[in-house]
């Protein structure tokens, strides 16, 4: 039973700490690319100047239970500072620096933005904020940070160069985290593919035309999907309709499987995130796609992270670095330089060693500048090129190394790295470490002290706190799912308590998954306003922003118009009856047109708002829509 038990949670229960470090990347980096696709439409949906203010929404709530900081905000100044909040927040967590505060004012910036605007949320924002959310509770800066290197500088001490090659002292040992989250995360991916392959029963995905009908919703479609309508054969996107559902169900099986964890994981590590890469390539699916990808970068195993350490590790020759060891600031350099080598492709030593000094180096040069050496070929960089070279040692540091390289950037390099040499003295004091010209009295390399026993309590209340925390969420998640999926029969459908309902609200941790499902749209559409401006003319405000098509009077929806998730969104729901309540502020947003455009030749004097739809061309037949119409559902003045 104990190994049992041990099996289940080795399967289950756990996720490496590196894998949850490289999702802290790959999550910040998902997490500033939304924000700035969000940016880009600040007055338009964020402002009370925009189609959306804050009072309509506090008014007229989507949810009954919402919270967002940017209702605080009114105007574009406002909503912009908090906007740099939430870049701070996610950057943060990008690098892992307070990491834990990161997680939480992340999630809270989080779900503030997509709440702001929650008419406008898809499958995307959802994702993130299931993400953000069960992840609270994992340590995503234990690896690859800031946090995890000062932690490190802090527990041992070095006061000589030479010490920092006992990398086994100080390193910080991968381990597997074990937790109820680890659990959550990988249940929610499952029920995310299983219910998006169950509700997929509709008649476009079981004759196989779902893909060709996808790609015929203009107000979706990228260039490379308009190609593929157009030139590939008809059993090729009906083969591709059920590659999606194959891969789909492959994929919840692969991460439900208890056997064989080494191949299942890494299959759909690598296989599930080329299915949303395509559906990226094609479709415009806001941060939808980028987030699902996210979710693998948590299930790597010890054995992939071992396997891709054999195959990165030796391939890079060794570099010795030679360090001012009377310098407090330069031996503090080499001390994090040393934490981020962690495949071992640096040696250090004290430029006091003269005996191992290359050729043409004097105990001159190592005091002005930092003399870096390729053991195999006897090549010596010093200055701005020596950074370079230590930084294309580092795990990705190349991406930082090349630009150093370059002609133009070098020669502002090299005057700036010979300014921080001629300040070191002075960054050695401020820092507290002894200045240079004043050696480093040797000492033993220091440890922090144990933990008391009051310290210990108090880590072991919190844990216990904390998968209590986690086990009430999986309990509203579990009664989400089973209330917000057509496929879950009506007996399982509970009634929740209202605090229940209400967690799930606040947070945005919906769980009704059925993209595309039960079938593909066989109709597309679009908003039109032919408004007539004080002179005669007639424009239409709202594609001149939300398109790339600007004017009105269209006699068919034009090919691939280029919106984003957001007004993508705003079309397809504001004509509708339950959104009658925001068409006063469509209205108001409409005559303003001329502040806009600060244009007093703009004015406008009279509007009509149309919905424009037609029907997908079939399989096989026509290439274009059909039944075009138009129906107006606002106007005014």
């Amino acid at each position: 039973m104990q190994r049992l038990r041990d099996a289940i949670a080795d399967k289950y229960f756990s996720l490496d700490s590196r894998s949850l470090a490289l999702f802290r990347v790959v999550f910040a980096i998902v997490l500033l690319v939304d924000l700035y696709l969000r940016s880009r439409v600040l007055d338009v949906f964020y402002t009370n100047a925009g189609l959306i203010p804050n009072h309509t929404m506090l008014w007229a709530p989507i949810a009954r239970h919402t919270f967002s900081l940017f209702f605080l905000a009114s105007h574009h100044d406002e909503a912009q500072a908090l906007m740099w909040l939430c870049a701070l927040s996610f950057t943060c967590l990008l690098v892992g620096w307070k990491t834990r505060l990161a997680q939480i004012a992340s999630w809270i910036c989080l779900v503030s933005i997509d709440s702001r605007i929650v008419l406008l949320e898809n499958g995307g924002d959802v994702v993130m904020n299931q993400l953000a959310l069960w992840t609270l509770f994992l340590p995503l800066g234990e690896r690859f940070s800031v946090d995890a290197v000062l932690r490190s500088v802090r527990a041992r001490k070095e006061h000589a160069p030479e010490q920092l090659n006992e990398r086994a002292v100080f390193a910080n040992p991968a381990r597997n985290v074990y937790s109820l989250a680890c659990c959550a995360v990988l249940v929610q991916l499952i029920v995310i593919y299983f219910f998006n392959v169950v509700h997929k029963n509709g008649p476009t995905w079981i004759d196989g035309t779902a893909v060709h009908y996808t790609l015929h919703q203009d107000r979706l479609v990228k260039p490379l999907g308009v190609w593929m309508r157009e030139h590939l054969p008809v059993p090729a996107l009906r083969g591709l309709t059920y590659t999606a559902i194959v891969v789909e169900a492959l994929g919840t099986l692969l991460l439900a499987s208890p056997f064989f964890l080494k191949w299942t994981r890494g299959i759909a590590v690598i296989l599930m995130p080329l299915l949303h890469l395509n559906f990226e390539l094609c479709l415009d699916l806001g941060v939808f796609s980028f987030a699902m990808m996210a979710f693998f970068a948590l299930l790597p195993r010890p054995e992939h992270w071992e396997f891709l350490a054999h195959w990165l590790g030796p391939k890079h020759a060794l570099r010795r670095v030679f360090v001012d060891s009377d310098c407090g600031f330069c031996v503090l350099c080499a001390r994090i330089l040393s934490r981020l080598d962690l495949f071992g492709r640096l040696e250090f030593a004290s430029n006091s060693d003269v005996e191992r000094l290359p050729p043409g180096v004097t105990l001159e040069l190592t005091d002005t500048t930092i003399v870096v050496v390729d053991v195999a070929s006897g090549r010596v960089h010093t200055r701005a090129p020596a950074f370079a070279a230590l930084l294309s040692s580092l795990p990705g540091g190349f991406l930082i190394a090349w630009p150093l390289r370059t002609p133009g950037l070098r020669a502002i390099a090299n005057p700036v790295y010979d300014f921080v040499v001629r300040k070191r003295r002075d960054l050695s004091v401020w820092l507290g470490y002894t200045a240079c010209g004043i050696p480093l009295q040797p000492s033993a390399a220091g440890f922090e002290a144990e933990p008391s026993q009051a310290s210990l309590a108090w880590s072991k209340a919190r844990r216990w706190l904390r998968e209590a925390c986690v086990a009430v969420l999986m309990v509203v998640a579990t009664g989400e799912v089973l209330n917000a999926n057509d496929a879950v029969p009506l007996p399982l459908r509970v009634r929740r308590p209202q605090w229940m309902v209400a967690l799930t609200e606040y947070a945005r941790a919906l769980q009704g998954w059925r993209m595309f499902a039960p079938h593909a749209p066989l109709e597309d559409f679009m908003i039109e306003i032919d408004a007539q401006t004080i002179d005669g003319r007639h424009v239409d405000p709202y594609n001149e922003l939300a398109s790339r098509v600007g004017g009105p009077g269209y006699t068919g929806i034009p090919e691939h118009l280029h919106q984003n998730q957001f007004f993508t969104a705003y079309s397809l729901f504001i004509w509708m009856g339950p959104y009658v309540p925001y068409h006063q502020a469509f209205k108001e947003w409409i005559v303003r047109y001329p502040q806009r455009t600060r244009q007093s030749r703009d004015t406008i004097v009279r509007y009509t708002v149309y919905k424009l739809s037609d029907s997908s061309p079939p399989p096989g037949g026509k290439t274009q829509p059909t039944n075009f119409r138009r129906e107006a559902f606002l106007s005014g003045p």
